[in-house]
């Protein structure tokens, strides 16, 4: 059975196109991600599975049941939904305590103790949300968010507003708890970091509402459909070009390219850490560049190199390397790419 299951969502604001054409499902237990940037209608669409707003056209389905189409429309508070945005809407006049029991069902024989030793604030039951820290707040609205026992849990954001290191801690806290329990989840971010790592399904979204490609976070961080999927996960290198006997030419190595690409122009997608750098003695043999600046990032190393192209313009390029090689400005370099982390489009 499936938890959600969106058909052919259109959705419009004064005229302006907000979703377009969104099918998506999820199945019981498990988490989804829907991926993009701000302003894309990621929220709209929480908004819309919610029953906070009204389909125009399209279809959703709760765990095999009809909840809105443009002629049908289940209340909120009857989709049996849990919540969890950015503000965390703690009610600031109970405890820890009173504010978990409040989303306790009558037929939920965990206790208290158990549930606020899980989100490791067994010490905090009588404070008030004022008292807690904002990751401790977020602990606190995600058990309660989950002991409501909902049949679909939607996410906005949630570790938006904290600190990167508390981030991480708390995203780690999150996705047991979540394992734990067994919930179905829809998360909306626009952080891919967060998407691989807490979901078993992605969904990228662009910017004009509409989903570019869905799939496994390997699937679609290994085979993106396009260059807009590649970028989405990270800084790129790009170059552009014509294919001329299955072959593509640029500044870094030539690749082979499809048959049918042949004689087109094409896009050429390579990601920093397929970029294997070696210190050499000028002059080099082979592909070669000209360190620009090494910067440690902690676990990795930033190189920005300077390469010749074919008509001796100088072009920027990004490596990733391990964090102990940090050549000096102006070191020759040899490169080498891996050709798994080579992505080659087709420019329309």
């Amino acid at each position: 059975m499936l938890a959600l299951n969106i058909k052919n969502i259109n959705y419009k604001i004064k005229q302006q196109t907000i979703l377009k054409d969104i099918s998506l499902s999820l199945e019981t237990d498990k988490i989804a991600c829907v991926l993009g940037p701000s302003g894309c209608g990621k929220t709209t669409l929480l908004k819309l599975i919610a029953g906070l707003e009204k389909i125009q056209q399209g279809e959703i389905y709760m765990n095999d049941n009809l909840v809105s189409s443009p002629n049908i429309h289940l209340d909120t508070g009857k989709r049996n939904i849990g919540f969890l945005f950015q503000d965390y809407a703690l009610f600031p006049h109970l405890t820890v305590e009173q504010n978990l029991k409040f989303a306790m069902k009558k037929n939920n024989n965990q206790e208290i103790g158990e549930i606020t030793k899980l989100i490791k604030l067994s010490n905090a039951e009588n404070k008030y949300p004022h008292e807690l820290s904002g990751g401790e707040q977020q602990r606190v609205a995600l058990a309660r968010s989950i002991i409501a026992q909902p049949d679909l849990l939607l996410l906005d954001e949630p570790f938006s507003s904290l600190d990167l290191s508390l981030k991480e801690e708390i995203r780690d806290d999150t996705l047991h708890l979540l394992q734990k329990f067994n919930i179905s989840v829809i998360v909306v971010t626009h952080d891919p970091f967060e998407a691989m790592f807490i979901s078993n399904q992605i969904h990228i979204m662009q910017k004009d509402g509409s989903i570019v490609q869905s799939g496994t976070p390997q699937d679609l961080y290994n085979k993106p459909s396009n260059s807009y999927v590649a970028e989405i996960f990270g800084e790129t290198n790009k170059f552009k070009g014509t294919v001329q006997n299955s072959m593509i030419n640029t500044p870094i190595g030539d690749f082979p390219v499809p048959t049918n690409l042949n004689s087109k122009k094409v896009e050429i997608i390579i990601r920093p850490q397929a970029i294997n750098l070696s210190e050499e003695k000028t002059p080099v043999n082979g592909i070669k560049g000209t360190v620009m600046a090494s910067k440690l990032m902690g676990s990795f190393s930033f190189i920005h190199l300077s390469v010749l192209d074919k008509n001796n313009e100088v072009l920027h390029v990004h490596s990733h390397m391990s964090p102990t090689f940090l050549p000096k400005q102006a070191t020759a370099v040899g490169i080498e790419v891996d050709n798994k982390q080579i992505f080659i489009f087709p420019i329309n």
